[in-house]
């Protein structure tokens, strides 16, 4: 390690223009966050009665968003998830709050049709649907040529497919009413790549694009009160991701869903957690590739995937 950062030193002290610039976009971005913060803390707005389907919602980040969103005081939750009894179960938590109402659904999201079937039966159930997040996931490790056909197939239907589907059958109502929001869950993994797991990288970093198009898309078509989030959590403490080894940035399912509720509020297109990864994603644009490789080593990064995907 201390070889590795006298290199990095080295090289930037033979490049104080590359220092200077590193140094004025650092600031630049410090300034423009908390300016946004301020001016946003000012034009917040509720999440209250609005009525909020989420989607991988029987356990993890998705269990811990539709408890949060009763805190806040949403008016309906709709669970969407494969496991009933676990729907069930956070169904009783949320109603155990006795702010919200809440249903839930057995879908599978990775199937189309069964996406569409779904929505029609909760817009006859509920109504329009507000708030919608799309969290569901699946994540199989290995390396491409270890990873079969299907399994790739499936990473790319339920990770990124997926959010096409459902926000393409409930935007429609969303900008009819001239109000909405639309939440995707993605991942770091969707700025940056590591090895073994290029089926789930693929689809995060498609997700990062999506939804940065999608805001761009309403933002030209006038539609501005329809709000766009994507949330590029790092390393939680989930099911999914139980093999792999606790790194020292981990975060848990609570402070997932805290931030992106707090996103929502604020109207924030993108969310990096936790807030130290934004150095890294910074990092990526300015260090060759070589040296970023040498930044995941140190950091842990390399290490765990290659612990994780040798448990899969």
């Amino acid at each position: 390690m201390a070889h590795f950062l006298t290199r990095v030193l080295k090289a930037l002290c033979e490049s104080p223009l590359r220092i200077l610039l590193l140094f004025f976009v650092v600031l630049f971005r410090s300034c423009q966050y908390v300016c946004v913060r301020v001016l946003r803390a000012e034009r917040r707005k509720s999440v209250s009665g609005e009525t909020v389907l989420i989607t991988g919602a029987s356990r993890g980040i998705g269990r811990c968003l539709a408890l949060e969103f009763a805190k806040h005081g949403a008016d309906t939750i709709v669970l969407w998830g494969r496991d009933e009894e676990k729907l069930s179960s956070v169904k009783k938590e949320v109603e155990d709050i006795g702010t919200s109402r809440c249903h839930y659904y057995r879908c599978d999201v990775g199937d189309r049709e069964q996406v569409y079937r779904t929505i029609q039966k909760v817009q006859e159930d509920v109504g329009t649907i507000t708030i919608l997040v799309n969290n569901a996931g699946v994540v199989h490790g290995g390396t491409l040529l270890e990873t079969k056909d299907d399994k790739i197939e499936e990473t790319l239907r339920v990770n990124t497919l997926s959010h096409f589907w459902t926000t393409k059958s409930v935007l429609p109502s969303m900008l009819a009413r001239g109000r909405g929001h639309v939440v995707g869950i993605a991942s770091t993994l969707g700025l940056f790549a590591l090895p073994g797991v290029s089926d789930y990288v693929t689809s995060k970093f498609s997700l990062v694009g999506f939804y940065e198009s999608l805001a761009a898309e309403l933002r030209e078509q006038g539609h501005r009160d329809v709000g766009v989030t994507c949330v590029c959590p790092g390393h939680t403490t989930t099911d999914m991701f139980k093999d792999l080894t606790t790194q020292p940035f981990s975060l848990t399912p609570q402070q997932v869903a805290e931030q992106t509720i707090e996103a929502v509020k604020t109207n924030q297109r993108r969310v990096i957690l936790p807030r130290v990864m934004h150095l890294t994603w910074i990092l990526k644009s300015w260090l060759p590739g070589s040296w970023m490789r040498n930044v995941l080593y140190v950091t842990g990064a390399m290490k765990d995937m290659d612990n994780f995907c040798a448990k899969r």
